[in-house]
């Protein structure tokens, strides 16, 4: 590996360890965009060194990308340019697919940062949210725009503790049994504290899990998770004390940490029942989901090609805002809808189904199967929040479709 390869590679993990451990606190400091115009850069220099597989899913890849930049010409001359272009990295963020495809043969290296990363992730975590929570300093402290640097939202901490999980149940991470006690104890802490924060961070860690334990081919994890099993009562047991202790007001949600909340995050996931916030905010959501439906199929322009980029959804739609600033509904799948149209949000669901299906291969490789499962719970969480929009879900989402097609090259090679 050259130098300036290894130099991008570092620089590329030190971003994503930044968006994994910070989130919302750096969604502003535009180093996941200037990493990107980067690697375009080097993908231009040496185009012809770029190796792809030209399935269905690589096709309809380029196609959304072909599709985002004439919906850029579109919108220009009636919103703002820099808005316009914000609303197309819901698409453009998919370019770290093709830049990681480039560095294929440095693959390895990539990998092994990253399992590092989550490595110390529960730990980082943990940190992250006691230190915010009983520390008033951290309540203010901010570095990148008006964000506070600690600040997380719990559905997406909830994905990248799964990958944690998934990468220390595979084996992938290497640490110490006693390391390995520890992290355990913080990962079932700090789910609890998902679970009592948001529900789509508590759904997607525990599909996610399920789908792994459930459906994983290797005989010899499910030989490891039923030895693991003997001591998971003792450190759940250890980790609910800690949570019990851990004494807090509500937030502005209305949610705050305690059995009775978990009880009543799981019963209103599928009860309309439950009072308060939780309910209100279900039904704020699907009202605005429903009006996104609606009008899609209400006139040939919104159902063909949708309305565009550069406008706030909310503004559009009339919808009152639960949090400043508000551009697009808790759902990325429908505000691709909402923007692009119909057929557009078709082969996007299509473009998923070719990927997600695979999962189902006879002799799939336990990684490509991890691999899987993390894009499943990426887009679950997707489904209840405003995630792959911005670089925080992005960023991360499309570095693990980047992995996915490498191995899919790499296997490929193999068995030719």
């Amino acid at each position: 590996m050259s130098a300036f390869r290894k130099l991008y590679l570092d620089a590329y993990v030190l971003v994503y360890a930044l968006y994994a451990f910070f989130n919302k606190g750096i969604a502003y400091s535009y180093l996941a965009e200037i990493l990107l115009v980067i690697g375009v850069l080097i993908l231009l220099k040496d185009f012809r060194k770029l190796e792809i597989v030209w399935d269905r899913s690589m096709q309809l890849l380029v196609l959304f990308l072909a599709v985002t930049a004439v919906y850029i010409a579109r919108g220009m001359g009636s919103y703002p340019f820099m808005e316009i272009i914000r609303d197309s990295f819901m698409i453009n963020y998919a370019i770290f697919a093709l830049i990681l495809l480039f560095f294929k043969n440095d693959i390895n290296y990539l990998k092994e940062k990253l399992f590092l990363v989550y490595k110390w992730y529960p730990l980082a975590a943990c940190c992250s949210f006691l230190l915010l929570s009983y520390i008033p300093f951290f309540e203010e402290f901010k570095v990148f725009g008006n964000v506070i640097l600690l600040l997380y939202k719990f559905g997406d901490m909830g994905v990248h503790l799964l990958i944690s999980t998934l990468f220390m149940l595979n084996g992938y991470i290497r640490m110490s049994k006693r390391f390995a006690v520890i992290n355990t104890l913080l990962t079932i802490y700090i789910f609890l504290v998902i679970a009592a924060y948001s529900r789509s961070g508590m759904l997607a860690y525990l599909l996610g899990l399920g789908i792994f334990v459930v459906f994983t081919k290797s005989r010899e994890l499910k030989l490891f998770m039923q030895g693991y099993l003997r001591y998971l009562p003792l450190l759940l047991i250890l980790a609910l004390s800690l949570y019990s202790a851990t004494k807090l007001e509500e937030n502005f949600q209305g949610r705050k940490i305690g059995l009775s909340q978990l009880k009543e995050n799981v019963v209103s996931i599928v009860s309309s029942d439950a009072s308060g916030s939780l309910n209100d905010n279900k039904v704020w959501r699907l009202a605005w989901w429903g009006k996104i439906i609606q009008d899609s199929y209400s006139g040939t322009t919104n159902f063909l090609l949708g309305r565009g980029l550069g406008m706030s959804m909310a503004a559009v739609d009339d919808i009152e805002q639960e949090e400043e600033g508000l551009r697009s509904p808790h759902n990325f799948h429908l505000n691709i809808l909402a923007r692009f149209g119909v057929p557009f949000f078709l082969l996007w669901m299509y473009w998923m189904y070719l990927i997600l299906i695979r999962i189902r291969r006879k002799e799939i490789s336990q990684y490509a199967f991890t691999l899987l499962t993390i894009l499943f719970v990426f887009i679950v969480n997707a489904s209840f929040d405003v995630y792959l929009e911005g670089p925080m879900g992005a960023f991360p989402f499309w570095t693990f479709i980047g992995l996915y097609y490498v191995n899919e090259i790499t296997e490929l090679e193999k068995n030719h």
